[in-house]
């Protein structure tokens, strides 16, 4: 199978989105894939045996619209469109169109009705997106993968206790990008209750982005600066690390799709809060791995961390990755996509 696959970004790329992308193409191992990104942001490391790169196509739009020119002049069993800003350019095809999270849930005007069918990383996002669109064609849920193997519960690393003042401290953590024009992460919320926890709890914030002035702020007005942590860009190396230096995962969101970050912590075995009203309830399977909160309720956020520490304190040796995390496995991933595919190329 030929498949053309239109991505904003997936090799040399960041983020949950490129990450997803490249997956994908990690699960279609007998296909034999060519991916056009919009955008590359750092080093391409070589792709799949299977995967043609054409990585030129990020040198700017004319570059891309090139590219795109090129690959209508070939022969493709199936075209993946890997987002909703690129369908204008893939309705020539009458493609696959991947949809994410909060770009999908509001009506805009676009060619939703040209596609052979929408693949969504949630039920949430595709019944939003279904509902603006009224689109009645397949629909299908392929939820983000975790390779458990590349987490699991570590030794705490001494050189991160001692670069965020960490010893003795209960540590909140949330890791995402702060982007001022997307404020749902839910760290606002977390700052919020932060000085209605005890006084050795901080808040560790993971991520870069031109919002951290404004949190910054925020946590000096309400008088709990020194407690909350900003990492700003990590490694990727570090990842994992930074995950075991945490007692809780908090994010009461509003606005994923999903909420990648919630396996990565679960399979490092810190027990993780999400919120009710997107995504991410979907990440914890409607709250069977780790607790469920209105955003909108800074009381209920406040118990949930208080009561997920108050366990963690009780049996401070109990951490344990939860049961139900192999849902999210690349091999249960892999077996969704090629089972979708194969409906969606017919």
């Amino acid at each position: 199978m030929n498949v053309l696959f239109l991505v904003t970004d997936a090799y040399g790329g960041y983020g949950g989105i490129a990450l997803f992308n490249r997956e994908l193409c990690a699960a279609l191992r007998d296909a034999r894939i060519t991916v056009i990104p919009r955008i590359v942001r750092g080093s391409v490391p070589d792709p799949p045996p299977h995967v043609t790169f054409i990585a030129e196509a990020a040198n700017g739009p004319a570059a891309y619209l090139r590219a795109i020119s090129n690959a209508r002049r070939a022969k493709w069993d199936l075209i993946i469109c890997g987002h909703i800003n690129l369908l204008p350019v893939a309705t020539f095809w009458r493609p696959l169109l991947v949809v994410h999270g909060i770009e999908a849930w509001k009506k805009r005007k676009i060619p939703i009705a040209q596609c052979r069918g929408i693949v969504s990383v949630s039920a949430l996002t595709r019944d939003r997106m279904c509902g603006w669109s009224r689109y009645a064609g397949p629909a299908y849920v392929l939820p983000n993968a975790v390779h458990l193997e590349q987490y699991g519960i570590r030794e705490q690393r001494a050189d991160l206790i001692a670069r965020y003042r960490l010893e003795g401290k209960r540590v909140l953590l949330t890791v995402g990008r702060l982007d001022s024009a997307e404020r749902s992460k839910g760290f606002d919320e977390v700052i919020d209750v932060l000085r209605d926890l005890p006084e050795d709890v901080v808040y560790m914030i993971a991520g870069g982005g031109d919002d951290a002035s404004r949190l910054q702020a925020r946590a000096r007005e309400l008088g709990v600066a020194s407690r909350v942590i900003f990492t700003g860009l990590f490694g990727e190396e570090d990842k994992a690390d930074l995950y075991n230096l945490a007692d809780v995962y908090v994010m009461p969101s509003r606005g994923e799709g999903f909420g990648f970050v919630f396996l990565e912590a679960m399979a490092c075995g810190v027990p993780a809060i999400a919120s009710k009203l997107d995504g991410g309830r979907e990440a914890l399977l409607n709250g069977k791995l780790g607790a469920l909160v209105d955003p909108t309720n800074r009381a209920e956020i406040r118990a949930a961390i208080l009561e997920t520490l108050e366990r963690r304190a009780l049996a401070p040796s109990s951490r344990r990755i939860p049961e139900g995390l192999e849902h999210f496995s690349f091999e249960n991933f892999a077996a969704r996509a090629q089972a979708i595919i194969a409906r969606a190329a017919v």
